[in-house]
């Protein structure tokens, strides 16, 4: 096989996994809808209740800005203060839960006789101040939450927020002073509609994010179903520990109980198509005259790597690298390391490339030895196909024996190409992923790293390099003239191809080309001013 053949193979077989998976996402086979209940025994919060905005309590930090409803102490808004709807308009800020035009809640309630979510309406709970606010110079914020029942028990419900955290600390306190013992089962949920995010990118190569829910079973993890997919197949497992959430395309949600409570995992579709995934924990006991506490916590917000590794076990999954994690988790970490020094993330696409070609370069030089040998024989390889160009055999059998005396292998090109296939599929999904590059510039015109060149220009400049790339690549006597014409076009249509890839993978590829280029043209000029083997002996 040729390098210049395989080259473009590998670059065909990128492609096409990549239309695939574009392709199957947006129009695959999914299945019909229904209403489906995960459990006979399951429970479930009221999500009927109507938010009133103007007695909503808001709490603001350096980051977050959340809004709780005092009847029942759900957190019905959360908006996220360091990232913008649309490029350069910083007055729309990301918005996660909202009550108004969506329905995307987290809720999270008390059950059991006497509790405030017992039965409707929920209770109301009162709070000394209806705004909270962390102040400079804060740490953290706390804003409790009080309601007490006729038979003297008393529950708090108090939030933590902490500055730069998008983790929300849940405590529900319960003080039992009445003369019987009660218990309580504590359940969280997050509830969603299936109306699209308003966040989408208008250009991503056709790749369409994920949506749907996302939580970790007791053998793995992580999981994520598709709404679609979840009215087929609903949840009802039971592990220790674990987190339940809902994805979109850099931005996540998620309930997480105390780790070493055994919790019992359930999702429901609803009738008008609302989504609910939920996890309830074990019943508590509060015995007369004693108090109980009970601890989750709520995370709202991007798909930041080192947060979510701290806020749960298999949480950090959420940044969905596909089966190229491997590569594409190292890949990230050593961007955000580079990306403290250069301050740029175009100029970190080039250090990585810069990197990335250092370690292939002893295999890569081998190619292009390869290569340069192969284009060394190219009088050689037309003699023989005029002398033996009607016997295809004898052909074969005289250029084999000819590779070997000049030491030329005409396979070395395959090996360089297929390490760069995953290295560029893990390149793709961390552009793709990270929430880092969302709205990142380079210089110029290039102001979103994450989508397409608005001008093509990158584009434009990967299939020059291209070509420069096929000028060099030895041609094949044995190839018809039919694939001489595509081989030649093949620069022209991958352009065209390129055209709608995020603007940070065009950088990587360009400046991937233009080393590759710099690097075979030196080889080739060593190689071809050397003396051939069959002239030594």
């Amino acid at each position: 096989m040729e390098s210049m053949r395989s080259f473009f193979i590998l670059g065909l077989a990128v492609c096409s996994f990549l239309l695939y998976q574009a392709w199957q996402k947006d129009y695959g086979p999914q299945p019909e809808q229904v209403t489906s209940s995960s459990s006979d025994t399951q429970v479930e919060v009221d999500t009927n209740t109507q938010v009133a905005s103007n007695q909503l309590i808001e709490v603001t930090t350096d980051v977050l800005k959340i809004k709780i409803d005092p009847n029942g102490g759900d957190v019905v808004y959360a908006e996220l203060f360091d990232y913008d709807v649309e490029l350069n308009k910083s007055e729309n800020k990301v918005v996660l839960f909202d009550y108004q035009d969506r329905v995307y809640q987290a809720k999270s309630a008390l059950l059991g006789e006497g509790a405030p979510d017992n039965q409707l309406p929920r209770a109301r709970f009162t709070t000394h101040a209806n705004q909270f606010q962390l102040a400079d110079g804060q740490d953290s914020l706390q804003v409790p939450l009080t309601w007490a029942n006729a038979k003297g028990v008393t529950f708090e419900k108090v939030f933590t927020l902490k500055r730069g955290q998008y983790l929300v600390d849940l405590e529900y306190k319960i003080n039992n002073q009445s003369a019987n013992d009660r218990t309580y089962n504590f359940v969280a949920e997050l509830v969603r509609d299936q109306k699209p995010t308003g966040l989408e990118e208008k250009s991503s190569f056709g790749m369409k994010a994920f949506m749907g829910v996302a939580y970790s079973p007791e053998e793995k993890k992580y999981e994520k179903i598709a709404f679609e997919d979840l009215a087929e197949e609903p949840i009802n497992v039971s592990r220790q520990g674990g987190w339940v959430g809902f994805l979109q395309h850099y931005f996540m949600s998620a309930w997480i109980p105390t780790q070493d409570q055994q919790v019992t995992i359930t999702s429901t579709i609803k009738q008008n198509k609302d989504s609910i995934i939920r996890f309830v924990q074990p019943t508590v006991s509060v015995p007369s005259n004693q108090q109980q506490t009970i601890n989750a916590q709520l995370y709202v917000g991007p798909k930041l790597l080192e947060q979510l590794e701290n806020a749960a076990p298999g949480l950090e999954k959420t940044m969905d690298l596909s089966w190229v994690w491997w590569i594409g988790l190292p890949l990230y970490k050593l961007m955000k390391f580079l990306f403290g020094f250069l301050g740029n993330w175009g100029l970190v696409i080039i250090a990585i490339t810069i990197i990335v070609k250092g370690l292939l370069w002893p295999i890569s030089a081998a190619q292009y030895r390869s290569m340069a040998n192969m284009r060394k024989l190219q009088p050689k390889m037309q003699q023989l196909k005029e002398r033996y160009g009607d016997d295809k055999q004898r052909m074969q059998q005289e250029m084999m024996k000819m590779y070997k005396e000049e030491g030329a292998n005409p396979f070395g090109g395959c090996l360089p190409m297929l390490l760069q296939f995953p290295i560029f599929i893990a390149l793709y999904y961390v552009l793709f992923e990270a929430v880092e590059l969302r709205h990142a510039p380079f210089f110029g015109w290039i102001q979103d790293l994450s989508v397409m060149d608005p001008y093509f220009v990158l584009p434009l400049l990967m299939g020059g390099s291209m070509w420069l790339m096929q000028r060099l690549q030895p041609k094949s006597p044995t190839m018809d003239p039919m694939q001489q014409k595509m081989m030649q076009y093949l620069p022209v249509f991958f352009t065209v191809f390129m055209l709608w890839f995020p603007a940070g993978l065009v950088l990587y590829w360009l400046c991937n080309n233009l080393l590759s280029v710099a690097q075979q043209a030196y080889i080739t000029k060593k190689i071809e001013n050397q003396p051939s083997k069959s002239k030594k002996k």
